[in-house]
């Protein structure tokens, strides 16, 4: 899996109004406002037989009609009362809700327009919170609005109410009395050894989640991981349809591996590019939970970015010159929230640590010289450390958005 370095800065943008006849005080799309030009002149008009001819306007005349005629166009920062002004124009309720929603669609690029309320309200299905408000419009932003039917999926993990420790523990803890339930069931249906083989190998791999290493098939292959587990899913459900198992174990059993695969295909959500940002202005990332080895509750949130399409087909390129970027975010007792960004070029290393804690940022400043000596040891060199207490939202890497008062607003009159 490719790693890369950026910034995870936005450029300004804005959003686009819907487009329909112009008129003043409306709005054209950002596309169209740019492209229409500065000046307009009618085209030439013949004179019909008989008639007086009229002498040309001075030149003067004829700027001053030109000038008149062009389009003018505003560009400002959007406002409240923007916002609120577009609400009444496509008929929406202007109540908080609708506004909220709105002020999330304009930070993350999409049309404030009757076919995206709809498709964001069809999402909530009534839901109000902000975590699922949230999810809904990051779901449109990624295109993904027809491929899911709840914003649940996505909700869940932003708003840390189910994790990846949780769905783990909970399958651990089943995994012997299911694989004591499938033995019984052998004796009946021997064909079932062959099943039996490859649960077992599923617990292994359930249990290599938890590292950070080549045999985690989740950081090496989400996609397949899921899909394995999506397909035990579905033959654990037929097995009870056909064979006589102990139905409330099952039924337990499953539904704990419901939860763990809704919660990879949050993070594989969360992973998808947003189609309504610029390409290639923005970094895009892979989204990574790992449980988190100092407490049982929490976890390790990765971010791995995404290497171009152009850094994977030039096979000239030097090792050395490969730019890799890692960032991982946890929460501990002690030091509170730490971010730490990593920069990988060849054997050249940059590390920046962020803490709302002071304290912690003293801390980690205290191992750079072990860091260095440890990187050493497999010829990396450390280029540069630093530290700051500041705490480092990462949600703006994986749903890159932008601040309301950057966002501009574009009006032609014509």
């Amino acid at each position: 899996m490719g790693l890369g370095v950026n910034s995870g800065g936005m450029s300004n943008g804005g959003p686009i109004w819907p487009s329909g006849k112009s008129g003043p005080g409306q709005l054209k799309p950002a596309e169209e406002a740019f492209q229409m030009h500065k000046e307009v002149s009618a085209p030439g008009v013949k004179s019909s037989p008989g008639a007086t001819p009229v002498k040309d306007a001075p030149a003067s005349t004829q700027a001053s009609q030109a000038q008149a005629a062009a389009p003018t166009t505003q560009i400002k920062h959007l406002s409240v009362k923007d916002i609120l002004q577009q609400l009444a124009n496509i008929k929406a309720p202007v109540n908080d809700h609708n506004q909220e929603l709105a002020l999330l669609m304009a930070a993350h690029g999409i049309e404030i327009s009757e076919e995206s309320f709809g498709l964001i309200n069809k999402l909530l299905k009534g839901k109000k919170s902000k975590e699922a408000k949230e999810s809904a419009v990051l779901l449109v932003s990624k295109g993904l609005a027809d491929a899911t039917d709840d914003v649940g999926i996505l909700s869940n993990v932003l708003g840390k109410k189910s994790t990846m420790s949780d769905a783990l523990n909970q399958l651990s803890q089943m995994q012997s009395k299911m694989m004591g339930m499938l033995n019984n069931a052998i004796k009946d249906h021997p064909g079932l050894h062959a099943f039996i083989s490859v649960f077992d190998e599923f617990n292994d791999q359930l249990k290599k989640l938890k590292h950070v290493h080549q045999s985690n098939r989740w950081l090496v292959n989400p996609e397949q991981m899921l899909g394995d587990s999506l397909m035990l899913a579905s033959f654990l459900k037929g097995l009870g349809q056909t064979v006589g198992v102990h139905q409330k174990m099952l039924d337990a059993y499953l539904k704990a591996l419901g939860q763990f695969n809704d919660h990879l295909m949050g993070q594989l959500v969360l992973s998808q590019d947003s189609i309504k940002q610029p390409l290639g202005l923005l970094e895009s990332f892979h989204y990574f939970q790992i449980p988190n080895p100092l407490s049982a509750q929490a976890v390790i949130e990765m971010l791995l970015r995404k290497q171009s399409n152009t850094q994977k087909n030039d096979k000239k390129e030097s090792v050395q010159n490969e730019q890799e970027k890692i960032i991982i975010n946890m929460d501990t007792e002690s030091m509170g929230t730490l971010t730490i960004i990593v920069v990988v070029m060849g054997f050249k290393v940059w590390c920046t640590i962020h803490s709302d804690q002071e304290h912690a940022v003293s801390h980690a400043n205290a191992f750079r010289n072990e860091l260095a000596d440890n990187l050493k040891k497999y010829q990396y060199n450390l280029e540069e450390f630093k530290s700051s207490r500041k705490k480092i939202n990462i949600q703006k890497f994986i749903a890159p958005s932008q601040d309301i008062s950057e966002v501009k607003r574009i009006q032609t009159e014509i």
